[in-house]
């Protein structure tokens, strides 16, 4: 089996000058100046920090393009999108740029066909169970299948009733290919594993053929000669090879991890296979039944999980396979004009995460379908202009309700890009660009160069001062949710809006005593949208292309694909934190992340792990209720923890590393008889101050560092960036009263933690991200915290008056991905701020401290 990458080295050297090469650069003793996500001279920074330079003409459309068919005129390509917003089928033109027509979908995915005559169009119905049909003539679609009701202009009962019936439905529609030959059009079911042939000149009453397959079955294609059926097993690693008359499994033929979308060359029919969470296309040669060839898209030989090659395209000539690298936001440009000597020619830059791609019938141009747009955006309150216009428009699609401010899922936008094949010197400069915009490389692995001493190590390896971690995530909260107010006042800290503050000092005491006497953290930012791929993202580094997928069709109320039994679609192939703690050896334990509660065979619930990593080392008193019908508390689940904590010290058995979930502040609305959602983040906020406080007058303090952070942000407003959370760290070897401004993310967390634990890094983010060092000196203070206590009642409760709690009552509160978030903002932002909440001014006073911090940088 030939590997292209061994060849993709040579390429590196002759793209990449080597002043260019990518390599962690020494750190200047002063902090840098702060960059905040948000356009740049040359393009786009985002929150994780990686740079975006699209290359081409983009033109813009919803979320996650999943599929992209390109038509035989060589002017027009039909596209479709299945995110968190509208789903749609559009016709693009291609010379100027713009949608023609397009056919929208309430619930949609990946499949779409289209007749060799292009008068039919076959689309994926996703969680509808069904297919979307059009006939296409004229460059318009007509509708051949049932129109799905479209929720705008329903009531909220007739909502819910449609909610309600999906439920009932297990179908999701998946991968699609025609077989003209046969007059058969192949569909598969992801969930139920099973593929469906269905005549399409058959009597309407006749039953079509089903066939079973197991796994998660992603895409099909009809084989060489129309011989056999090839399925990608997503969730198994492996293709499979499927009679096309009986529909039964003739062979499985092992491949990388999950395994997506697949094409064929059009001369010598080799499959080629994307697997997303190997970094890799694998090649398969139809005749053997075997893979021949291995070709690695990631952007360095030794990259761990985070390239993520989701799409692919052969060009027509032959001679070119473009593969979309969604976590590396670029397209790969493969030679593979010889069967088993494909080289990896460059890279060519994109949007951010692309998730489709195609080649037009002559083979000169590229479309990239960008699944999150080019760039991440603020979501400060609508101005009332706003608000007027968004009456009128489709947001209420996904809830009855006007929000106050975006939603985090709708600040995404896609994007189409039409890129010219670029010639060698173009792909040259291109290369070039996608390893400048890239904050990886190899020597990351083992090191990150700081100038300063600090506590933290430069060298994975090497010893700390600091030797136990306490992790604590936390759920949901913006920077300006919280710390807006500390902008205000007279001695105002940080790039705060005051206006945006729903849990001011009063309420949140501790994490304002925490921030000033420790260090304040305003430039903090999540991997994660949601708390789907927030988690992941925070005790794993990564969030599989599954993950990436199926939360923004769950988030925007739709239905979405099962996992499957092992969690194989959502585990990233590395692990997590604790997986890495026991690779090394190192002891662990949890507290409630990553738990479920289970019978404890004694008529009570037990707290158990819930991935294998976990299983046995889950605290299995901890986030259990003290009676039936209720929940724990922030407070009450902090003394479970300092229970053990206690033991561990007098027994001289403290685990190296704690992770533990305190996600009170997600609040539970204003359900009736619920605490108020004030009183929920006050709790969690007393929690947070009593444990500090216990670990910081015990003996391990000295050699201990606590990390907190958000999961996610969606359930808030931040006028930098949606992505922008509530984040501490507090040591000893913090530094104290200061401010650091400081680009981090989730994954600058862990990479801390990992290096402070002598840990490698879990994937390319977490590799690249930038280590805390600014909040780390290499001298301890060992000065104990003292809690503040709570300012408000924490046994407060909503009563039947309080705002939203009829729509609060219809929520289920029992697991944070199971809130319809977007609802629950609603009812927050107007609970807490009150019913007629004033709209902000025109120009904040936070942006012009910004701004005014800013020009003295410049200066």
């Amino acid at each position: 089996m030939l590997r292209a990458s061994a060849l993709f080295v040579a390429v590196l050297a002759l793209s990449v000058s080597a002043d260019e090469k990518p390599a962690p650069k020494t750190e200047p003793k002063d902090q840098p100046k702060p960059v905040f996500p948000g356009p740049t001279g040359t393009g786009f920074l985002l929150p994780n920090g990686w740079h975006l330079t699209p290359v081409g003409k983009h033109v813009e459309i919803t979320d996650l393009p999943l599929n992209i068919h390109p038509l035989k005129n060589g002017t027009h390509a039909l596209v479709t999108t299945n995110g968190f917003n509208q789903h749609a089928v559009s016709l693009v033109d291609l010379t100027t740029g713009k949608v023609v027509t397009s056919e929208w979908a309430r619930q949609s995915w990946f499949g779409l066909s289209v007749s060799a005559t292009e008068d039919k169009v076959w689309w994926s119905g996703g969680g509808n169970g069904s297919l979307h049909t059009f006939d296409f003539k004229d460059n318009k679609f007509t509708r051949t299948s049932k129109k799905e009701a479209n929720p705008a202009e329903l009531k909220p009962e007739e909502v819910q009733k449609l909610a309600d019936e999906l439920k009932g439905n297990k179908v999701f529609k998946s991968g699609l290919c025609l077989d003209e030959k046969r007059e058969v059009l192949y569909t598969l079911d992801i969930n139920g594993g099973t593929i469906t042939a269905l005549k399409l000149k058959g009597a309407p009453d006749e039953k079509p053929h089903v066939g079973t397959l197991g796994g998660r079955p992603y895409d099909v294609l009809v084989g060489p000669g129309g011989n056999l059926l090839y399925v990608s097993d997503w969730s198994r690693k492996q293709v499979l090879a499927v009679d096309p008359e009986t529909l039964r499994v003739l062979a499985k033929i092992p491949v990388g991890e999950h395994p997506n979308q697949m094409t064929l060359h059009p001369k010598d029919n080799r499959l080629f296979v994307a697997c997303a969470s190997s970094n890799s296309v694998h090649v398969i040669d139809p005749q053997k039944g075997v893979v021949t060839e291995v070709i690695y898209t990631a952007l360095f030989p030794k990259s761990p999980e985070g390239t993520t090659p989701d799409a692919v395209a052969v060009a027509p000539d032959g001679k070119t396979l473009f593969v979309a690298n969604a976590d590396n936001n670029c397209v790969a440009v493969v030679d593979v004009e010889k069967a088993n000597e494909s080289i990896v020619k460059g890279f060519i830059p994109t949007g951010w995460y692309p998730t489709a791609v195609a080649v037009t019938p002559d083979s000169k141009t590229i479309l990239v379908g960008v699944g999150k747009g080019n760039q991440s955006k603020p979501n400060p309150l609508y101005t009332k202009e706003d608000l007027e216009k968004k009456e009128k428009d489709e947001v209420k699609q996904i809830t009855r309700r006007l929000m106050p401010y975006p939603y985090i899922g709708t600040t995404m936008s896609g994007a189409l890009s039409i890129v010219p094949v670029p010639d060698e010197k173009q792909l040259k400069e291109w290369t070039a660009q996608v390893f400048k915009n890239c904050p990886y490389s190899d020597a990351q692995l083992t090191a990150a160069p700081h100038a300063v001493k600090t506590a933290i190590p430069t060298k994975v390896g090497d010893p700390s001062p600091i030797k136990y971690v306490i992790y604590i995530i936390k759920e949901n909260r913006t920077y300006d949710q919280v710390f807006g107010d500390l902008a205000d006042g007279k001695n105002p800290k940080g790039n705060g809006d005051p206006t945006l503050c729903m849990f001011p000092r009063k309420v949140t005491p501790n994490h304002h005593k925490l921030a000033e006497e420790f260090v304040l953290l305003d430039n903090l930012y999540c991997n994660g949208q949601v708390s789907r791929d927030g988690h992941p993202w925070s005790t794993g580094a990564y969030n599989t292309d599954y993950i990436s997928r199926d939360w923004h069709l769950t988030y925007s109320q739709r239905k979405g694909v099962d996992d499957d039994d092992e969690g194989g679609l959502s585990n990233p192939p590395s692990g997590y934190l604790w997986d890495a703690c026991k690779r090394a050896g190192l002891s662990y334990r949890s507290y409630g992340e990553y738990g479920s509660r289970v019978s404890d065979g004694m008529g009570g619930l037990k707290m158990e792990g819930r991935v294998p990593g976990l299983v046995g080392k889950m605290c299995p008193e901890y986030g259990i209720p003290k009676a039936k019908g209720t929940r724990p508390r922030d407070t009450d689940n902090v003394n479970v923890f300092l229970k053990e904590y206690n033991q561990f010290v007098k027994d001289r058995t403290m685990p190296r590393f704690i992770v533990m979930s305190l996600g009170e502040d997600h609040t539970d609305g204003t359900k009736v008889g619920a605490h108020t959602p004030q009183a929920c983040v006050a709790s969690n906020d007393l929690a947070l101050g009593k444990l500090v406080e216990a670990v910081s007058a015990g003996p391990l303090w000295k050699e201990t560092a606590i990390f907190v952070i958000e999961d996610d942000a969606q359930n808030g407003p931040d006028h930098v960036d949606a992505h922008r959370t509530v984040g501490l760290v507090v040591s000893p070897y913090t530094k104290r009263k200061a401010v650091d401004s400081t680009q981090y993310q989730t994954v600058s967390l862990i990479r801390t933690m990992e290096l402070i634990l002598g840990l490698p890094p879990l994937s390319q983010y977490d590799a690249a991200a930038r280590p805390m060092f600014n909040s780390f000196t290499d001298k301890p203070d060992l000065t104990a915290y003292k809690h503040a206590p709570a300012e408000i009642d924490l046994n407060a409760k909503n009563d039947k008056k309080a705002f939203g709690a009829d729509l609060s009552e219809k929520m289920d509160f029992s697991d944070y991905d199971k809130i319809n978030d977007f609802e629950l903002n609603y009812v927050l932002w107007h609970a807490v701020m009150g019913k007629d909440a004033p709209q902000p001014p025109a120009v904040r006073r936070a942006i012009a401290f910004r701004a005014i911090r800013e020009g003295k940088d410049k200066k």
